[in-house]
């Protein structure tokens, strides 16, 4: 679970032990002496929770050994700035899913990430030539956050300190320091962990792990947690970040899991009832009376090739089932293809691909927008660009490849979907759809207010240099290429100069702005976060890493639908550029 490697250096840790909150401060000596001491009494209520914490942590181990949610690393380096706080220099990213290595023994086991991306296991960064050579492997960012210890979480290994009692979100919890007893084991953990009050699962892990391994340390991080099922505890979100680690080595980074439901087999009954009793009369018979005609016969093979991959996409976890967002952006495509008059298109749909990078991509008449692009874009004239973009290359017929009508070519691993799915357009097919999207935003609602979409553009082209790995596409075409701009260049005429010291310039937002993830079957929505006013420069953080605060809520099917419903009812695109 090691994560940064350096030539010939050996990270040595110290730890302390710190007695539990009945007794008064110790100092370092005392403390010491502890170790070896009988254990200071604890009162029952205290013996008892911190019991039921470590069975509770025990079952939450067991529960990620059996399942194989998709995991995503972003790794943003930086340095500082006096001006606006501190500037991406690279970047470095992941994406795959867990697995548990087989060939370990049940009371060893090991989480490893098989990656979906060929190049997305490591990165290797020569600062300048009088340094050595450093390797972050963002593969394992979020494996060594998953639990507190796999091996030794007990009394034996560990001290507890009860802090105070806090709220995350909507639940109560109790703070506790957990402190390392005795000589420390490779990766056991040390800092702070919150517990809620009910059946004292742990919701949050802050702190580092100790006692690396030989030219090797380790990070801080901010483990949270959701309640994604009755009485289920995961992980879902994951921040981590370093100012200097002897090196001048800085960066902040993010780890994602969603699709924990992937792996829960639904029961065979559910493919087996047989429908006894309907409502209506049930129709035995297709309405279709006679043969297609040519035209159609194409246009089906087309929609089947369609409904093919985005079927093995979700099934994959990397694209989100249709929900609330999706019906927000097909509401802006509408608005395209009305004033434009594109009345003998067939209906047009749009679904999130789950990933954090910034790319888009359209199949037959399904458009296909990244989380990632959807966080970013600052107002609703950006993201009518986004989608005037793909619904050109609709318009002009240039649709996907029918071989994907063909099932048993999707019938591959997760691990190998994303290679064989190249659903770019060539450079000659990009140029068109720019021109023609162009059009129908000089004939859209959006016509007047696309300035800050080309000052997202200038923005982008700006950003694209130091951070390649977010611009880069897995599926489709990405804003940039080679660290340039590509996606509707035009644009950019249109928007003001990139003023990095107007306040009141949002050229855009932060990564995990806008849309929510729910990690346990992957279904998105828009946040419903209020809008902060900025206080300087330094908080515009175009697209960079930042932490991510959830708001912690037990579990509620009933608040679930209920925010489902909102979010369809409510949600708007992305708007209001003085704010984030």
């Amino acid at each position: 679970m090691l994560i940064l490697r350096k030539a010939h250096f050996i990270g040595f840790i110290s730890f302390l032990v710190f007695a539990n909150s009945m007794l008064a401060p110790l100092s370092a000596r005392e403390r010491s002496k502890l170790q070896n001491a009988n254990d200071p009494p604890e009162s029952s209520e205290i013996s008892s929770m911190i019991d039921r914490i470590i069975a509770n942590e025990k079952q939450v181990e067991q529960r990620i050994l059996g399942l194989s949610p998709r995991i995503e690393t972003y790794i943003q380096y930086d340095r500082p700035d006096r001006e606006v706080g501190d500037v991406a220099t690279k970047d470095e990213y992941f994406l795959g899913r867990l697995e548990t290595d087989s060939s370990r023994s049940n009371a060893n086991p090991e989480i490893k990430e098989l990656t979906f991306i060929p190049d997305g296991s490591s990165f290797n960064w020569v600062p300048r030539p009088s340094m050595l050579r450093q390797h972050l492997l963002a593969r394992n960012f979020g494996v060594q956050a998953l639990v507190v210890d796999y091996r030794n979480f007990d009394r034996k290994h560990y001290l507890f300190e009860p802090v105070r009692w806090e709220y995350l979100g909507d639940v109560r919890c109790l703070a506790i320091d957990v402190h390392l007893r005795g000589k420390p084991s490779k990766g056991a953990f040390e800092g702070r962990i919150w517990v809620e009050d009910h059946n004292y699962a742990i919701v949050r892990l802050n702190g580092t792990r100790v006692s690396p391994g030989r030219n090797s340390f380790y990070i801080h991080f901010d483990c949270w947690r959701q309640n994604l099922q009755p009485g289920v505890w995961l992980p879902v979100y994951m921040y981590s970040q370093e100012a200097d680690m002897g090196m001048r080595l800085r960066f902040k980074s993010e780890t994602r899991l969603w699709g924990y439901n992937l792996t829960v087999h639904p029961e065979q009954q559910a493919w087996t009832n047989i429908l006894v009793e309907a409502q209506r009369p049930v129709v035995d018979s297709s309405e279709q009376k006679s043969d297609l005609s040519p035209v159609e016969s194409v246009r089906r093979l087309t929609m089947d090739a369609e409904r093919n991959v985005l079927d093995r996409l979700e099934k994959a976890g990397l694209v989100a089932p249709r929900g609330p967002v999706d019906k927000v952006l097909e509401t802006v495509v509408n608005n395209l293809r009305v004033t434009n008059h594109l009345d003998n298109l067939p209906p047009v749909q749009c679904r999130v691909l789950l990933t954090s990078n910034l790319e888009s991509f359209s199949l037959a008449y399904t458009i296909v927008v990244s989380r990632g692009l959807l966080d970013v874009l600052p107002d609703e004239p950006s993201l009518a660009m986004i989608l005037a973009h793909e619904l050109a290359h609709l318009t002009l017929g240039q649709k996907m490849d029918t071989k994907f009508a063909f099932n048993d070519r999707l019938q591959v691993s997760d691990e190998h979907l994303v290679k064989i799915l190249d659903l770019a357009r060539d450079r000659e097919d990009e140029d068109a759809a720019d021109a023609k999207g162009m059009e129908f935003l000089k004939n859209s609602p959006y016509k007047d207010n696309l300035g800050q979409a080309g000052l997202f553009l200038r923005a982008a082209a700006a950003a694209a240099p130091n951070v390649p790995r977010l611009f880069g596409a897995h599926l489709g075409n990405g804003l940039t290429a080679g660290g340039a701009l590509v996606r509707m260049a035009s644009l950019t005429n249109s928007g003001p100069q990139l003023s990095t010291q107007n306040l009141d310039q949002i050229a855009a937002l932060p990564m995990g702005s806008r849309v929510q993830v729910n990690a346990w079957d992957g279904t998105v929505a828009f946040t419903t976060r209020k809008a902060v006013p900025l206080a300087d420069v330094s908080e515009k953080l175009p697209f960079r890493v930042t932490p991510i605060i959830p708001y912690l809520r037990e579990y509620d099917e009933t608040l679930k639908n209920e925010m489902s419903s909102a979010g369809a009812a409510g949600a708007t695109s992305p708007s209001g550029p003085s704010k984030q």
